[in-house]
């Protein structure tokens, strides 16, 4: 396979770019939330299903996302992905209503979900010979972050200076505008003809998803992951409500949660390339995560900015080697790989759903501070299933590279002969 490291370097920068737009479409909603309130006249409860519907369609579409880029191939999966959301943000920002503001949402969700999983999979199968974790850190850790702070902070400025409606419609027509140049120079590696689309086998699916490692370290990240949406998206309506910050420093607060994961995937990455102890980045990020909630509603209120960023630090430091799993543990196909992935993100999203929604009932009922010890609790119980997952090293039960069909019917000829 040829992978030259100029042109591997070329379509991460193509993807990572897909993965901004992904995630400006994503949170931009959330800095709009208290307009969206009063427009809609809704409150917190009912703004966080906002961020639950976005996540189921985020959940439900990754395992059909990674079954589709194998049928039609990874490139078309990426554009659909891409135009899928950005229609459906598109659609958010001409709502004047909010069942059809959830319903866009849902739908927006559903194309983020089946971008992401075929970029997932295109940084693994460009970088699998070297710095794999670190690729997954860069073009979508980092990506990730700086799109969603973007979004939180300043797209605010955006939307004072016209509407949340146009500054949606803005970022809707910025994903399309990437959709339409993923499609015109984004390309797989030679040699590995399966990515541009093959016959669908649901035997190696079958084998690839059953693979035990995936499960676990899925579920570990259920309650992380759902503390994670819930916290960069609700941090900054705690921050204003209940600690009295400027509307301004509410935001850049959230924005920094984001931020700090530019630095943390990086540097997860570097370090998880060169560790054979996942497990213990993934389970010790988690632990570090569950401190820093715990100790949020009860620090000083100039204590938030480093809590802030030590979560967002935290969970995308162990984020770089959990998306690693499927390649470095489990070894999986590279056709299959995005399925592998949409598995694991399909069980964390799990969390994504309903930690939000838990959330803003609980502080609605009760108090932030039950709302945020909450998320300390989940967050702990979850990351212990991660102690029962493999490290590479450990991997002695055959997680071998799954290898096409051709090659294995002729393994098997060569056998018999023999």
């Amino acid at each position: 396979m040829t992978t030259g490291k100029s042109i591997r370097w070329r379509m991460l920068a193509i993807i990572g770019l897909g993965v901004v737009a992904l995630t400006l479409n994503w949170f931009d909603v959330a800095a709009a939330f208290p307009l969206i309130g009063s427009e809609f006249h809704v409150g917190l409860g009912s703004q966080s299903y906002l961020i639950s519907l976005f996540i189921v369609g985020y959940g439900l579409a990754h395992i059909p996302g990674g079954m589709l880029a194998t049928t039609i191939g990874m490139k078309r999966t990426l554009v659909a992905g891409l135009t899928l959301q950005g229609l459906a943000s598109l659609s958010s920002g001409l709502s004047y209503s909010y069942l059809q503001l959830e319903f866009s949402r849902a739908i927006g969700g559903i194309g983020g979900s089946i971008f992401i999983v075929a970029a997932f999979g295109a940084i693994i199968v460009w970088f699998q010979d070297s710095e794999v974790t670190l690729a997954l850190g860069i073009g979508s850790g980092v990506t990730f972050s700086a799109g969603a702070a973007f979004a939180l902070y300043i797209w605010i400025y955006l939307q004072d200076g016209t509407s949340w409606h146009d500054s949606l419609v803005l970022a809707a027509v910025l994903e399309l505008v990437v959709a339409a140049a993923t499609a015109l120079w984004y390309r797989v590696p030679d040699g590995a003809p399966a990515l541009a689309g093959s016959r669908f086998e649901r035997r190696a699916l079958a084998a690839s998803v059953a693979r035990r490692d995936l499960w676990i370290y899925g579920l570990a990240l259920l309650g992380g992951y759902g503390a994670y949406f819930t916290a960069s998206q609700l941090f900054t309506t705690y921050a204003t409500t209940q600690r009295h910050f400027d509307p301004s420093l509410g935001g850049l607060l959230s924005a920094l949660i984001l931020l700090a994961g530019v630095p943390a995937s990086a540097l997860g990455g570097h370090l998880a390339d060169r560790s054979t102890n996942l497990k213990a980045i993934i389970v010790g990020s988690l632990m570090a995560c569950t401190l820093v909630l715990i100790l949020i509603p009860y620090v000083p209120a100039i204590a938030l900015w480093a809590l802030g960023m030590g979560f967002g630090f935290f969970l995308l430091f162990g984020f770089m080697a959990w998306f690693s799993v499927p390649a470095r543990i489990c070894k999986i196909r590279p056709e299959y790989v995005g399925t592998s992935a949409g598995l694991m993100l399909t069980l964390a999203a799990v969390g994504g759903f309903f930690v939000p929604i838990i959330f803003g009932h609980l502080v609605e009922h009760t108090s932030f501070t039950f709302g945020w010890e909450f998320l300390a609790v989940i967050t702990f119980a979850f990351a212990l299933i991660g102690l029962l997952g493999r490290n590479p090293v450990d991997d002695t039960t055959g997680a071998t590279i799954l290898v096409p069909r051709e090659e294995a019917i002729a393994g098997s000829r060569t056998r018999s002969a023999s």
